[in-house]
């Protein structure tokens, strides 16, 4: 009898977490999607269960009372909408994300204000790309009082006063890009103490004579018009880490506040650096000083600049790309931004790095202090005019672990030494760096042991017309390259030595001479290979040298013979990948005629050797001729002889 009451105990429990389990299931988020049905009003049928309904891109023009209860979020993004009933979010009392983007609220915009004041808890709003004016933001947003996220980029505001969020005192993002805002009042932010990320991009704001948000973590100031970037200069901790000023007209340094946490300053495309880097960040402050009339700050110069040289010592990067800078001091850099650990000075007028301060004489310069930046990891110093760097310039970045020289016209100098001169560079016992780009530099000879002890991991020489690698350019690679590029260099088999390397695994030879791959490509553990635009009439010297590692291989754009692709099955059966397969074309040879098919599809049926060359086979039917004329001959004779005797 026990045992029989403690199956039915065991079979109940089972049964009955079963059941339970059954019941109680429910999805946790009820979501119905309606996007692009071209519906021009609300479907009836919706579940009134709903938590997430997406109604985008249709062309509804009206909305009625929605009688969804548990709705939460809401998309009625890229429609034709221009009326709103006055209840029509009246039950939505749980929703707090509604997106309007792209709609017609210009339209009818006190009526339809009106349905956003039961819009109480809402806490993220889309109303981008709607032609909204000041006023008519401020209607669709007075009674928001919970909104945090609030996006308008893409309408037509011009002037921002205090009163456009009097009432929205918990937003944490505003997304202002691109409307044509060109003056922001006194207090318009001010008050919105959570507010930590703001979006002014793509507008008409020609200055910031005065800027004081101290909570604001990321502020995106960029493709603008303005010419100076100006702080107030107090006490207060600014929690300011991202700032972009990129694509405007600025002449100087933004004066940052004194006490600042900025990670990341983005001053890309815009007028910096004729006058040297520490000229332009001194005058920035001595513009600010005239133009706040700050007599005493004037008379106190000297630590006010001190001030100015410490608000960007906690920098991490900065986007110098596309400025007026001719000069580098690396002293100043120094000075001023000790803790940068990426610099991109890219496509400036760069002639050289300087050793010290602008304004001294080189004589001088030596006597300088010792330098150092022992954080900078990359520098980026694409598309100027620097033929050399001196030798101070990789003692000072013991961290160095990527330079970027594409577009110069750097040399490499000559000597088996670490010594660069005015003339050359050598990168020769730097140890820190893994990648180094040298491309587009005019270099025809990679002389031997350029790259001795060092520990590149990557090495990209494309386009350098002409390019020649000898025996020994490579030297000291052998155990630490990963990835290769000579690529568009004008290289062919007979210009090109690449020694034994355990670890290469990416090559790019593509749009040069080759026409084989010599067995000194035998010993590379190579992964990826790319032959695109080559000479190759087979693949063969692949299959021999380089196919055993390969996951992977481009060979578009080459000579094949479609008589001959084999080498192709080989690679298919392989399972080696090849993207550019069906861009691939084989050449066929016809009665002199040269005609082009797809290496993947063609259906060509190539003769034998016999019926491609008939004169072979006529020149071995007059040798069976001539044999059996000899063989003929002698028996007459030996018949005759025979009958003599």
């Amino acid at each position: 009898m026990a045992l029989y009451f403690i199956s039915f105990l065991v079979l109940f429990t089972l049964c009955a977490s079963l059941l339970s389990s059954t019941v109680t299931y429910k999805p946790s988020v009820l979501e119905q999607s309606w996007k692009n049905r071209n519906l021009s009003s609300i479907p009836v049928e919706l579940d009134h269960s709903l938590q997430v309904l997406d109604l985008s891109n249709n062309a509804i023009e009206h909305l009625n009372i929605l009688n969804l209860k548990t709705l939460e979020k809401l998309d009625l993004s890229y429609n034709r909408l221009n009326f709103i009933e006055k209840d029509a979010f009246k039950e939505l009392v749980h929703m707090d994300y509604l997106n309007l983007a792209m709609n017609l609220l210009d339209s009818n915009v006190i009526n339809n204000s009106k349905a956003f004041l039961n819009l109480y808890g809402l806490k993220q709003l889309d109303i981008s790309l709607n032609n909204l004016d000041s006023e008519a933001v401020g209607l669709y947003i007075q009674n928001a009082t919970a909104l945090e996220q609030i996006a308008l980029n893409g309408n037509s505001l011009t002037r921002l006063t205090p009163d456009l969020f009097a009432n929205n005192r918990n937003l944490v993002t505003i997304d202002f890009e691109n409307n044509n805002i060109f003056e922001i009042e006194e207090g318009t932010f001010e008050h919105l103490e959570k507010l930590s990320v703001l979006n002014l991009a793509r507008n008409n704001l020609v200055h910031v004579c005065d800027f004081q948000l101290y909570q604001l973590t990321s502020l995106n100031l960029s493709q603008n018009s303005i010419q100076f970037f100006l702080s107030q200069q107090n006490e207060n901790m600014y929690l300011l880490k991202n700032l972009d000023l990129g694509y405007n007209n600025l002449l100087y340094f933004p004066v940052l506040p004194k006490k600042n946490r900025l990670k990341y300053l983005h001053l890309q495309y815009n007028k910096i650096g004729a006058l040297g880097l520490e000229v332009s960040i001194s005058e920035a402050k001595l513009l600010h000083q005239n133009l706040t009339q700050d007599t005493e700050e004037i008379r106190n110069n000297t630590s006010d600049s001190k001030d100015l040289l410490k608000s960007l010592l906690k920098l991490r990067y900065i986007d110098l790309k596309a400025n007026d800078f001719r000069d580098f001091s690396l002293t100043s850099l120094s000075d001023l931004m000790q803790n940068l650990e990426m610099l991109n000075l890219s496509d400036n007028c760069l002639q050289k790095i300087s050793l010290g301060m602008l304004g001294k004489d080189n004589d001088n310069q030596t006597q300088a202090k010792p330098i150092s930046l022992p954080f900078l990891r990359h520098i980026n110093l694409q598309d100027n005019e620097i033929e050399y760097l001196p030798k101070v310039v990789f003692d000072s970045l013991p961290k160095l672990e990527m330079l970027i020289l594409k577009g110069n016209g750097v040399k490499l100098c000559l000597a088996k030494t670490n010594i660069s001169t005015d003339t050359c560079v050598s990168f020769r016992g730097i140890r820190s760096l893994k990648h180094l780009d040298l491309r587009e530099n005019g270099l025809e000879t990679i002389v031997p042991y350029a790259f001795i002890k060092t520990q590149l991991m990557s090495l990209d020489l494309a386009g350098n017309t002409n390019l020649f690698l000898g025996k020994r350019s490579l030297e000291g690679l052998q155990r630490s390259l990963k990835s290769l590029s000579i690529s568009n260099s004008n290289a062919s088999s007979s210009r090109v030595f690449i020694p034994c390397m355990t670890k290469l695994r990416s090559l790019n030879i593509s749009h040069n001479r080759f026409h084989n791959l010599s067995q000194s490509f035998r010993c590379l553990p190579l992964t990826v290979l790319d032959l695109r635009s080559n000479n190759f009439t087979s693949l063969d010297s692949v299959l021999t040298n380089v196919a055993v590692t390969l996951d992977l291989i481009y060979i578009s754009n080459n000579a094949y013979s479609c008589c001959n692709t084999r080498w192709l099955s080989v690679l298919n059966k392989s399972q080696i990948r090849i993207p550019d397969l069906d861009q691939a074309s084989c050449q066929y040879e016809s009665a002199g005629n040269i005609t082009f098919h797809s290496l993947l599809k063609h259906n060509i049926q190539c003769r034998s050797v016999f019926w491609i060359s008939p004169s072979i086979i006529w020149a071995v039917m007059l040798c069976v001729m001539i044999f059996l004329a000899v063989v003929a001959f002698v028996k007459i004779m030996y018949a005759k002889g025979s009958l003599i005797v």
